[in-house]
């Protein structure tokens, strides 16, 4: 054979041998050109000798191919076979012509049917009979919607047996190790519910389809009579490999979280995709198919530097898909290069897909199961946490139980405490008020009864008493009801300025009979205007519980001094008395309620114990403070401090002027 002439002379011992490189190429860019108007001299002049395979990338047009194959002598094979990739070319047609002008035609491509083949293979394949030694004319026509790829191998019987058997347990690996993936992916999807491993084995699933559809096998076993699905299914697999591809790096190598910015580029090539996906199921694929090349080998090459960051940002699994990108992309992106022209088909770039893609599925199960282990680990530490945090959590609550336990101790006792005040709240009311009433009672009866025979003076006496134990009656009952208002939380001031000097002196003009009764004598001393922010009625009260006291305890002959001044900037009201003072024990309890002192009124008067402690939560009420100062045998001195009205006191210094 001379490459200048373009013609193979095929010998009995040439086995397999490749024709690319002895084609003679027409370019019919009208596609109406039948082979009799390529045999006129004028057009079959216009064939080039076509140095490899044809490779046109996507175009309307028709090619033709030319090839002159002639037998060596008469005792070499008569029967050859044409095989002719890739699958997925629409329409082709071979016209054998021999040296009679007789003419043979054979046809295959996706639009027909593989149940019409003329040879059931996954491959087209025609066969060629040259019963002569004279020169044989092959005229291949080839027509695509998609990249318009062409290779031709010719092979005799023994040959084609050999290479088909290598390929098909190649092409059966493939398929073994996709399909053992598939399930072991669904199995650890139904364990662990991942989004990562759906991704995963929609991935997986697409690349198996894709391989069967070039390979041409889904035609074969699963749709021989379905033209439409072998020629859709190659330019729809692509793209669902990418999709599914770009949301398993999505969900696998978390990009929303370690690589923001490449999960947004991701999320931009899926939803391009998608839309691919419907444009080329609605009969656009002529249209899409550059760009989604395009579009898919961008993705691809964006795949190595994104697991290759994000496993340098920590995330180790990042690892092992960069491997199974590298094999990955390796393998797949001669596909794409050579369907836009850019490298010279071989074998690697045709099964270049398979390889990669069988070694990518495993290493991503190696991923996965790499990704389940550290889930475990996280687990596990997860669960020690938790046991940890629960024990703590236990812990806590014996800690809180008891506190709570303690703190209803407390109320219990509270409660045993105001049980209590309470029985001794009812029986002082009823040991305190029965005297003054017995009093009354007897005093008006026998005023009643012995009216007439009672000298008036007599009478006046006895309405005094019963004017006193009337008084007695309200004191202690006004006692009751103070201690009862502070304690639910109804006691109502009202604080306006308030001259404690002027208050003094009105409330001491009415124990001028009491103190003569006991030869007391008060001497009030009022230094200045003192004007405090205070309830009137409250401080009436205060006064009134602290004079009354203080005569109380004191003896016949003793002195009790009244004053009300500014100390330290508040207004002060003090009372002191020479009584039999109080010890530290009773300092102790002095303004609690129904407190028993050890010194008793030296006249025997009552004392219910609620004076003090009332004193003290009016004058806190009112923002002020009361202090007790006493030794045993020397008397005692209370005294309460409120805030001072300052400008009422600046409004008189103003007014003195």
């Amino acid at each position: 054979m001379t490459a200048d002439a373009a013609v193979l002379q095929v010998g009995q011992d040439t086995g397999k041998l490749a024709l690319e490189s002895r084609f003679e190429l027409l370019e019919d860019q009208s596609g109406k050109l039948a082979l009799s108007d390529l045999l006129t001299p004028a057009i079959n002049q216009q064939f080039t000798l076509l140095p490899g395979n044809l490779s046109a990338e996507y175009s309307r047009s028709a090619y033709w191919l030319k090839l002159d194959v002639q037998r060596k002598n008469s005792s070499a094979q008569k029967d050859w076979l044409v095989e002719m990739t890739p699958v997925m070319l629409d329409d082709i047609r071979m016209y054998q012509i021999d040296a009679n002008g007789k003419i043979e035609e054979h046809k295959a491509g996706d639009h027909l049917p593989f149940s019409q083949l003329e040879i059931h293979h996954h491959y087209p394949l025609f066969q060629i009979h040259m019963e002569d030694t004279n020169v044989h004319t092959l005229y291949f026509r080839v027509q695509s919607t998609s990249s318009v790829f062409f290779r031709a191998t010719l092979f005799d019987q023994k040959n084609f047996s050999e290479e088909s058997n290598f390929l098909s347990g190649l092409i059966g690996i493939f398929y073994g190790i996709m399909l053992a993936m598939i399930i072991y992916n669904s199995l650890l999807m139904v364990s662990y519910r991942d989004i990562s491993m759906f991704h995963y084995l929609l991935l997986s699933i697409s690349t198996l389809v894709a391989g069967m559809s070039v390979n041409g096998h889904i035609g074969l076993y699963f749709a021989p009579d379905w033209p439409w699905l072998v020629d859709i299914l190659p330019n729809l697999m692509p793209r669902l490999i990418v999709l599914s591809s770009s949301m398993f790096m999505c969900s696998f190598l978390k990009l929303k979280t370690t690589f923001p910015l490449a999960n947004k580029l991701f999320r931009f090539v899926q939803l391009n995709i998608l839309l691919f996906l419907v444009l080329t199921l609605a009969g656009h694929q002529p249209q899409l198919a550059r760009v989604g090349q395009y579009l898919g080998l961008i993705q691809v090459c964006l795949f190595f530097p994104v697991s290759f960051i994000v496993a340098l940002r920590g995330y180790t699994p990042g690892y092992i898909v960069l491997l199974a990108s590298t094999a990955w992309i390796s393998g797949t992106i001669l596909i794409p290069l050579r369907n836009l022209g850019f490298i010279e088909s071989s074998w690697l770039s045709d099964y270049g897909f398979q390889i990669g893609a069988a070694i990518e599925v495993i290493l991503l199960a190696l991923a996965q199961a790499y990704k389940i282990s550290l889930i475990r680990t996280e687990n596990i530490r997860v669960q020690k946490q938790l046991l940890k945090v629960s024990q703590q959590a236990e812990y806590e609550l014996e800690a809180k139980v008891r506190l709570r336990t303690n703190e209803l101790n407390a109320v219990v006792q509270r409660l045993k405490k105001t049980d209590k005040e309470k029985n001794d709240f009812l029986s002082i009311a009823a040991h305190d008020l029965k005297s003054p009433l017995t009093s009354i009672i007897g005093m008006s009866e026998l005023l009643l009864q012995m009216y007439h025979r009672v000298p008036k003076e007599q009478q006046q006496n006895y309405l005094s008493r019963i004017n006193a134990s009337g008084k007695r009656m309200m004191h202690i009952v006004t006692n009751l009801l103070d201690v009862n208002a502070m304690e639910s939380g109804d006691l109502h001031l009202q604080r306006t300025p308030l001259e404690l000097g002027k208050l003094l002196n009105e409330i001491a003009l009415q124990y001028e009979e009491m103190l003569k009764a006991k030869d007391l004598t008060a001497i009030i001393h009022v230094e200045e205007s003192v004007i405090v922010l205070a309830d009137i009625n409250a401080m009436t009260r205060i006064m009134d519980n602290l004079i009354s006291n203080a005569i109380k305890f004191s003896s016949s002959g003793k002195f009790i001094w009244l004053t009300v001044a500014q100390h330290e900037g508040m207004g002060r009201f003090e009372v002191r008395d020479q009584g039999p003072g109080l010890s530290t024990k009773d300092q102790q309890f002095l303004f609690t309620k129904f407190s028993r002192l050890s010194a008793v009124p030296t006249a025997g008067e009552h004392s219910s114990g609620l004076g003090l402690s009332i004193v003290k939560k009016l004058i806190e009420a009112q923002n002020g403070v009361v202090n007790c100062v006493s030794k045993v045998g020397e008397g005692a001195s209370f005294s309460i401090d409120l805030p001072l009205d300052t400008q009422a006191r600046q409004h008189a210094i103003a007014v003195a002027a």
